[in-house]
């Protein structure tokens, strides 16, 4: 192609007319196009002149002109050197040429940066081919002179320009209608391809039958032995790459494999064509360099040669991957090819999920209308007609017909008059506003709650109705606000105290007894907090329950102002126990007087407990009085009536009477002396007490009673000793004088009173004096045994006095104020109505003794030794023993032998044996008409002071003297 570049002939227009005419005749047009280009160099570049030529085809995917490799005889390497390897289309210094069609000579271009500058030549000149409107191809001149190329040298150059241009439309003229001959029947295969791909959307049920069926597709037109399908996925942030559809001679184990993209470690090659976004082939020679120079790790088999197209969805993206692993090479015909099948492909699968969306919409709003707990109902609606199209399952509850027979009815078939009716208005009004409604629909004693909203469908309205059940809502909705009504009743007109504190401990509610207890003022209470400012047990409590804990606290309280002073007891609870903080509810309530019961409860057993203590001395005591009183009246018998130790024994006498006395007030404040009751005038007590107790004092009496007063049954002499030991303390009181006040009414105690009584009607006391009253430390104490405050006192007066009342069912209660004197209020049962004064009693008469025999039962010797001997003196033949089995027996021969006693006398109470009531009643048992005489140093026992309730006919109380004794007997009944 190089001639000798010392001489530059340039061919005439003859010479071109010459070349151009062989040519002609030599040009082939079924040829190669490497078979063109060698026929241009062979029969009419070489004859051009000294020249480097070259021709250029245009390469639209890279932008440029290229030269064509021509047939079997190659360019020599030398030529190759002296023109370029390629002409850029968009080089600057072709804009003229490529636009306009001008031929372009160049001189002396050495700018580094050109396509020329590598050539080496000084004059060079590139001319347009144009078989068509474009330039399709480039014809290159360079000569190592700089050189002026005459006019019709240029001329006759571009005269070949034209011609080859000729040639080439000719040869793609000829080439398209066999390619398009050749490509119509591959064209209409691959469309019937494509459009079976389509249609695999429809037809396949499974995602994995869809790529079976493209592989099987695909396979038609490229070697697809090994075909795989990637998909990428976005989940929570993150990229996966699974490898969905995966048939593969090696590697098929990668089937259904995923894993995680990671953006800073190696790509996968699925995972790097995906991002690349642009069809990718592969060879043998640049597999390895491909993978290296894009930071590759390969999964599975290396691929022989490859191609792949990426594809995308809205929110997916793939890969479809054709390789070999030997022999075959894929072309770039095999790569467009696959490139246009990825596209059909991602239509397939959009077309699929597509599909498969509305399928599962579909199935999903049939299982939704089957199971749906809420009733549906979808209805064509217009003015003069309402019918349904759908309605769920469980509409039969409400109709009775299934939801496939509701379809086509009106709402008049389905429904009572008059609710379709208001059924069919109310549909109309949500169709004309195009406005959704909320309401409450009542059906067949049943209530629904019913949304309504329109639906446009082309050139119709439709009416959704959801329907939910709330009938038992509603009564839930009832019942809770009768609840809340009731919790307000309760809260207000609770009588405990009830307050809310916050997690802080704060008061933020309360009720008005709370206000009252506190003795403040809502304003004050409000916002009060308890954890900083309440007492220390309060705090301590209340920070418990705040930390989920139940407690509960007793303290004395005593109001802001300082006029109420209680006793109150506090239930802290919290409103989630066991959280920590919480709201607590605390209830506060009022337990002054059940601490003043307890307290009245605490002094009955402190009572209860020293008179079991006393009533054994005394009984004892009355035990060794009896010896005593017996054998010293005994002994005055045999005395004369001067003889000097008469007196002597008579002073012993009254002395041991008075320590009887003594005995009697210990049993009276044991046991409150077993009242010996009889119908009495509280009046006539109280007047005689007041006579006896101030007289010759400084204290004037005044006495109210009202003349109504009412009768009471009482023990006359335990009352008088009551008020007598009252009156006495407020005498000594007042050393200067003052006034005593007596008032006594009637008074009916209702069920619910303060002091614990039977509800009835009660007989009120009030004593009160005007002197220096009683300390606070005091007041708590004045009923307690042996509490006195008095130099010469024995403690056991008022303390008997409580005795007293309670054994009669009544109560004692004292209010005092130092330097304002004492109150003691006395209630005590009445009988209601009024009686006289006095009764008169009968006289009873008395039988001398006529003798016969007695039993004495006692466990202590000396008094059944003084017994023995009084009763012999008075005639008796006397039998003793000290246990009741033994007596029983006794009286048991007696009977037998036909000499029974007379009389018997027996101990009331026996230690670790029998006493006298077990034996009378054994007694009575074998005869019944025995005559038993009861004896006991508790001489006011129950037993003693009724004891013909008991079986006796008469008692007889320790300790007693020859006469009482005597007197006793005279008063038996005869036999």
């Amino acid at each position: 192609m190089q001639n000798d570049q010392h001489t530059a002939p340039f061919m005439t227009s003859y010479d071109f007319l010459q070349l151009i005419a062989k040519a002609c005749q030599s040009y082939r047009e079924k040829s190669s196009k490497e078979g063109f280009v060698s026929f241009l160099r062979d029969h009419i570049f070489c004859h051009l002149g000294p020249f480097f030529i070259e021709i250029y085809f245009r390469d639209d995917c890279q932008n440029t002109f290229i030269p064509c490799p021509s047939g079997p005889h190659p360019v020599p390497q030398k030529h190759t050197a002296c023109v370029p390897t390629q002409i850029p289309a968009d080089d600057p210094l072709l804009a003229d040429l490529l636009v306009h069609h001008i031929p372009t000579l160049f001189h002396n271009e050495r700018d580094a940066d050109s396509f020329l500058a590598s050539t080496g030549n000084l004059t060079q000149i590139i001319l347009p081919i144009i078989p068509e409107d474009q330039t399709t191809a480039l014809l290159y001149i360079g000569c190592r002179e700089n050189l002026t190329f005459p006019d019709d040298y240029l001329q006759g150059i571009q005269t070949i320009t034209t011609i080859i241009g000729s040639w080439l439309r000719s040869k793609d003229v000829l080439s398209q209608i066999e390619n398009a001959m050749a490509s119509l029947e591959y064209s209409e295969q691959l469309q019937q391809a494509m459009y079976e791909i389509s249609e695999q959307a429809h037809v396949t049920s499974t995602t994995r039958d869809l790529f079976l069926s493209l592989h099987e597709i695909v396979g038609r037109f490229i070697n697809a032995r090994n075909f795989l399908i990637a998909l990428r996925e976005e989940r929570d942030g993150d990229q996966y790459l699974k490898f969905a559809y995966f048939s593969d001679e090696l590697d098929s184990h990668l089937e259904g494999m995923e894993f995680k993209i990671d953006p800073k470690r190696e790509h996968s090659m699925t995972s790097f064509l995906i991002q690349k976004g642009k069809p990718v082939l592969l060879g043998p020679g640049d597999f390895d360099q491909f993978c290296q120079e894009n930071n590759i790790k390969y999964f599975g088999s290396k691929s022989y040669s490859l191609i792949a197209a990426p594809f995308y969805l809205d929110h997916l993206a793939g890969v479809v991957v054709v390789q070999s692993y030997r022999e075959f090479i894929y072309t770039e015909k095999d790569k467009d090819l696959l490139a246009y099948v990825a596209r059909h492909i991602s239509d397939a699968l959009a077309r699929k999920k597509t599909i498969d969306d509305i399928r599962n919409t579909n199935e999903i709003f049939s299982l939704f209308m089957r199971y749906s707990p809420v009733y549906i109902l979808f209805k064509d609606v217009t003015e003069s007609q309402n019918r349904v199209l759908q309605a769920s399952r469980n509409y039969k509850k409400i109709t009775g017909k299934s939801d496939s027979e509701m379809i086509g009815l009106t709402m008049h078939q389905l429904f009572p008059d008059d609710f379709a009716a208001k059924v069919i208005a109310d549909d109309w009004q949500v169709v004309s506003s195009g406005i959704p409604t909320q309401l409450e629909q009542h059906l067949h004693g049943r209530i629904y709650h019913s949304i309504k909203f329109p639906i446009t469908q082309e050139n119709r309205t439709l009416v959704a109705a959801f329907s939910v059940d709330i009938t038992e809502q509603k009564q839930m909705e009832e019942a809770l606000h009768e609840s809340d009504r009731r919790y307000l009743i309760i809260f207000d007109k609770s009588p405990f105290g009830v307050v809310c504190f916050n997690p802080k401990g704060e008061v933020f509610d309360f009720n008005d007894k709370f206000i009252e207890l506190m003795g403040s003022t809502r304003k004050k209470l409000l916002g009060f907090n308890a954890v900083r400012q309440s007492s220390p047990i309060v705090q301590k409590n209340l920070k418990k329950a705040l930390a989920g804990e139940i407690t509960s606290c007793e303290e004395s309280y005593t109001s802001v102002t300082g006029d109420k002073a209680r006793y109150l007891r506090g239930i802290f609870c919290p409103v989630v126990p066991g959280q920590s903080p919480t709201e607590v509810i605390a209830t506060i309530e009022d337990i002054t007087e059940q601490k003043e019961y307890e307290n009245e409860q605490h002094k009955i057993e402190k009572l209860e407990s020293l008179g079991v203590l006393a009533g054994g001395i005394a009984h004892d005591f009355n035990n060794i009085l009896t010896g005593i009183m017996a054998n010293i009246s005994f002994a005055q018998i045999f005395l004369d009536a001067g003889h000097k130790s008469k007196h002597i024994l008579a002073e012993a006498e009254n002395a041991s009477r008075r320590a009887a006395e003594l005995a009697q007030q210990l049993l009276t404040f044991a046991k409150g002396g077993e009242p010996q009751k009889k119908v009495i005038s509280i009046e006539s007590l109280i007047r005689e007490a007041v006579s006896l107790m101030f007289r010759g004092s400084n204290v004037k009496a005044d006495v109210a009673i009202d003349s109504k007063i009412h009768a009471m049954e009482a023990d006359a002499g335990q009352i008088s000793q009551v008020l007598n030991n009252i009156i006495i303390n407020g005498n000594q009181a007042m050393p200067d004088g003052g006034t005593f006040h007596i008032i006594a009414e009637n008074e009916f105690l209702p069920e619910d009173n303060s002091y614990g009584l039977t509800p009835g009607n009660y007989i009120k006391v009030s004593l009160k004096d005007e002197g220096y009253g009683i300390a606070p430390k005091d007041r708590q104490r004045i009923f307690d045994p042996y509490f006195t405050t008095k130099m010469d006192g024995t403690g056991l007066g008022l303390a008997s006095a409580y005795s007293i009342i309670t054994r009669h069912k009544g109560h004692i209660a004292v209010d005092s104020n130092v330097g304002e004197g004492t109150v003691f209020t006395i209630y005590l049962p009445s009988i209601g109505t009024s009686l006289p004064e006095h009764l008169v009693v009968a006289p009873k008469k008395n039988h001398p003794h006529q003798g016969g025999t007695i039993l004495v039962m006692d466990d202590e010797e000396m008094i059944r030794d003084i017994a023995e001997a009084m009763l012999t003196h008075l005639g008796y033949t006397v039998t003793t023993c000290s246990r009741g089995e033994e007596a029983i027996e006794l009286y048991r021969k007696s009977l037998e032998a036909e000499t029974p006693f007379g009389v018997v006398i027996v101990d009331l109470t026996i230690p670790g044996g029998l006493g006298g009531e077990d034996v009378a009643r054994h007694i009575r048992t074998i005869s019944p008409t025995a005559c038993l005489i009861v004896s006991s140093g508790y001489s006011n026992d129950p037993v003693m002071a009724n004891h013909q309730e008991y079986g006796f006919c008469a008692s007889i109380a320790k300790p007693y003297n020859i006469g009482e004794v005597e007197q006793t007997l005279n008063s038996l009944p005869e036999h």
